[in-house]
């Protein structure tokens, strides 16, 4: 097995392990020659786990050599110490794969739309902790670059798919009954990942924050709300049962949205990666997370009220679509609801979007998101200028939609 350096790869990948699988993919499968594996993502773009690409040299009864090629998601080593039996992302994504993602999706066939959220998963033969799914490659799928961010046409697809996924969460709830409790936690069950996205981030901010133009206009307000974030954060993270609640994506960030083109570089589809925390509760999770982390500078704010307009308009149409018994939710519902939970949008901002906007980095690993404020990985983050130059967009905005009372 050729193995490539510097990337972890688990003692049981191996040809062997792969046969069975490749028996049902490949007619008149014979033998498998070799395999490789390399980092399925670059260095700094991917947190929590290990994604890598396996590549398998097959020949066939009658002689013939095709390659097969996985994508391979294990835990790195400093993430299998926080595998706790009950609360496992791996075992988590895996349901969402085989049992969540198929019902969505079967939802719509049932109505006559033709709707995929993402890769088909495999089953191998082990007990190890891994996620094993389709490489997109091969049908043109990528991400948009984390860095430039999405433009206002790739948003759209994205916000689409978003509404489609929620949409059908919902009426499955409705018509079944609640999702299992590994389905529901999120994020919000760790300690010290909540400590460190709430208290740590905005000690960071500021102890950099003079480095940001027009500081004072909002330095009070920051020591003001710098209190509330724990509370805040655990609050959004409970469904509250008068709110229009669905299944969040819970990580909805641009390098979990792959997007397929055609030739004439035209969207194709939408699909989502990284199913390992979903959250059930207010869609406000979901919208403040992807539109303040994800979405290019030019539109982040001047189009963010478009953009809620267009994801409810989608979100409607395709409750109709499932037949949804309840009251529609109206576009001033989800406005309220982005408004109560408006400091949530502040926490995005001071939190996710350091990540997704940092230059690749080799700090840039699991440990990395339980730095505390004095890590040389949080001084990188904020100040980054690119960051800088989003937040100085952002912090006026949020002031004035109360996001920082």
């Amino acid at each position: 097995m050729d193995k490539q350096k510097d990337i972890e790869i688990p003692d049981w990948v191996n040809s062997q392990i792969f046969e069975d699988l490749l028996k049902r993919q490949v007619k008149d499968y014979k033998e498998t020659k070799s395999l490789r594996a390399s980092a399925g993502v670059a260095k700094g773009e991917n947190y929590a786990t290990i994604m890598l690409r396996v590549e398998l040299d097959v020949e066939t009864e009658d002689k013939s050599q095709l390659t097969k090629a996985f994508m391979l998601k294990t835990p790195c080593a400093a993430h299998r110490t926080h595998l706790v039996p009950g609360n496992n992302i791996f075992v988590t994504e895996r349901s969402m794969y085989f049992e969540v993602v198929p019902e969505l999706e079967l939802m719509y066939r049932d109505v006559g739309l033709k709707v995929k959220f993402g890769a088909e998963a495999y089953e191998l033969p082990t007990t190890d902790y891994y996620v094993l799914l389709e490489d997109l490659k091969p049908q043109k799928f990528q991400n948009v670059d984390r860095l430039r961010g999405l433009d206002q046409a790739h948003t759209e697809c994205a916000l689409r798919k978003f509404a489609q996924w929620h949409a059908a969460s919902v009426v499955r709830v409705e018509t079944k009954g609640p999702y299992e409790e590994q389905y529901t936690r999120g994020l919000f069950q760790s300690q010290p990942l909540l400590n460190s996205i709430c208290n740590d981030s905005i000690k960071s901010l500021l102890k950099y924050i003079e480095l940001y133009e027009g500081h004072e206009t909002y330095l009070q307000d920051l020591h003001n709300i710098s209190t509330k974030l724990m509370d805040v954060a655990v609050d959004v993270g409970q469904a509250k049962p008068n709110e229009f609640n669905v299944l969040n994506h819970g990580d909805a960030w641009s390098n979990n949205i792959m997007f397929q083109y055609n030739e004439k570089n035209e969207i194709l589809n939408t699909y989502f990666v990284d199913l390992q925390i979903p959250k059930w509760g207010t869609v406000a999770q979901d919208l403040y997370y992807f539109l303040i982390s994800s979405t290019s500078l030019d539109i982040k704010t001047t189009k963010f009220d478009y953009f809620i307009w267009f994801y409810h308009s989608e979100l409607v149409k395709h409750l109709q679509l499932l037949k949804y018994a309840k009251p529609l939710p109206t576009l001033k519902s989800i406005i309220h609801d982005l408004c109560k939970y408006s400091v949530w949008g502040f926490i995005c901002t001071v939190w996710i979007m350091g990540y997704v906007l940092m230059d690749p980095t080799e700090d840039a690993g699991f440990e990395a998101l339980f730095s505390n404020e004095e890590s040389s990985f949080r001084k990188l983050m904020y100040t980054n200028p690119r960051y800088r130059k989003h937040m100085e967009v952002l912090l006026p905005w949020l002031k004035h939609r109360g996001a920082l009372e």
